[in-house]
């Protein structure tokens, strides 16, 4: 009951609610398009490369911009940020069904508003994670995080079988206008929150002039690469979500690939195997939060990791629909606990007044590896082909997870001091 009662009243907090729900509907939104687009690409060009380069360019772009970003959270109007964010970027992603309706749109278009979409994505990852503790108490994030992580599952769990029916029915270009509806409707949301509770103590800059700006943005910049530099901790956090990320990456754009050419099935049996992850992901971290993490965080992170390469490897020994399904279930278990672990960690660690210019660059370096490892795995599978590429990715994973596991820098149950983790 205790651990209803603290559910409960995280979900009575009027912010955190709004919060909550602005990231479930962009969540719904961005797995319910990234089956449409990944379908639509793959359909349109017959190439896994296309896929990848699509990919990368979208997830390229967070990582550019994310190093100013973390600057403008921490100085500026950070609910008049996200709201306006999520408006533009439903603009933005309207313009692939007009210019497809219009007869005129090519690849080179679907990669430039992704990539848009993409740098004004990370006012959101940044922001969430940023903005997060400001609703909650210290010792309500790892509960704030999990419910974060189950909720949008919900999210995930509707979106890729809803973008899978929908491509199949009715096409990607009218699938991607859902997602559209889903930017404004998070905006919306994220308006219902008052500004000061965004704010927390920060003080937000106003009338200065361009140069203070962009020497500000530097000297942000400077200062959250100093503050990861200072702690192995951060950085270790960095690295094995980097190579985490590399290692995973390959499985998204060959996915559309291998329900096409290994288990000759449509854009709707993609859409059910990521439904079925989320399914997995929500009991996962529920299972979680239930029992709690009382080993060191390099076990923890160190078994997930292993776990989930196991998934893609198991890939290479069947053509089952069903037990492809099964997979993705048992890989949404084991996979979600990352999302609830490594994001608490560095909340925990980095104080708000800092944690917007270190998130961002922190986001920088961690995301580097996934499009590095979207654009070998879409490069990769046009030697080796589709089954072989998600093999060495699952191989490579179990690997990471394996050296993790083992690691002395993340060998602590619990944070304490920041000055225990100076080098």
């Amino acid at each position: 009951m205790a651990v209803l009662d603290a559910y409960i009243k995280l979900v009575k907090n009027h912010d955190y609610r709004n919060f909550l729900l602005a990231a479930t509907v962009l969540n719904l939104g961005r797995k319910l398009s990234w089956v449409a687009l990944g379908w639509f690409v793959y359909q349109v060009t017959g190439s896994a490369l296309s896929i990848g380069i699509v990919i990368s360019a979208a997830t390229i772009a967070p990582l550019v911009s994310s190093i100013f970003v973390g600057g403008i959270l921490d100085e500026y109007d950070r609910r008049f940020v996200m709201v306006a964010e999520n408006a533009v970027r439903g603009i933005l992603l309207s313009l692939i069904p007009f210019l497809y309706w219009f007869d005129i749109l090519t690849l080179w278009m679907i990669v430039v508003v992704v990539f848009l979409n993409g740098l004004l994505s990370s006012f959101t990852t940044i922001g969430t994670s940023s903005i997060l503790p400001e609703f909650l108490e210290s010792n309500e994030l790892e509960r704030g995080n999990a419910l974060f992580t189950m909720t949008g599952q919900v999210g995930s769990l509707i979106g890729p079988a809803l973008g899978g029916f929908s491509t199949a029915l009715f096409g990607a270009p009218l699938t991607l206008l859902i997602n559209v509806l889903c930017f404004f409707s998070a905006s919306l949301l994220y308006i219902r929150i008052p500004r000061s509770a965004y704010q927390g103590e920060i003080q937000r800059k106003t009338n200065d002039k361009l140069a203070d700006k962009v020497s500000r943005f530097k000297k942000d910049t400077v200062e959250g690469f100093a503050f990861i530099k200072h702690y192995n901790v951060l950085i270790m956090i960095a690295l094995v979500t980097f190579f985490f990320n590399f290692t995973y990456a390959p499985l998204e754009p060959m996915l559309p690939v291998y329900v096409d050419l290994i288990l000759n099935e449509n854009a709707d049996t993609l859409g059910i195997m990521w439904s079925v992850f989320a399914v997995g992901s929500f009991i996962g971290a529920i299972a979680w939060v239930r029992l709690g993490r009382n080993f060191p965080y390099s076990f923890a992170l160190g078994t997930i990791i292993i776990l989930w390469g196991l998934v893609p490897l198991s890939f290479a020994f069947t053509t089952n629909s069903y037990v492809v399904y099964t997979l993705m279930f048992i890989g949404g278990i084991v996979f979600s606990p990352y999302n609830i672990v490594a994001p608490t960690l560095k909340q925990k660690l980095v104080p708000n007044r800092l944690r917007g210019r270190v998130f961002g660059v922190y986001g920088l370096i961690a995301g580097l590896g996934f499009p590095i490892g979207v654009y070998l795995g879409g490069l990769l599978a046009e030697y080796i082909g589709v089954t072989l590429t998600i093999m060495t990715g699952g191989i490579l994973t179990i690997l990471l997870g394996a050296v993790v596991t083992m690691h002395p820098s993340l060998r602590f149950k619990e944070v304490g001091s920041l000055d225990y983790f100076i080098k």
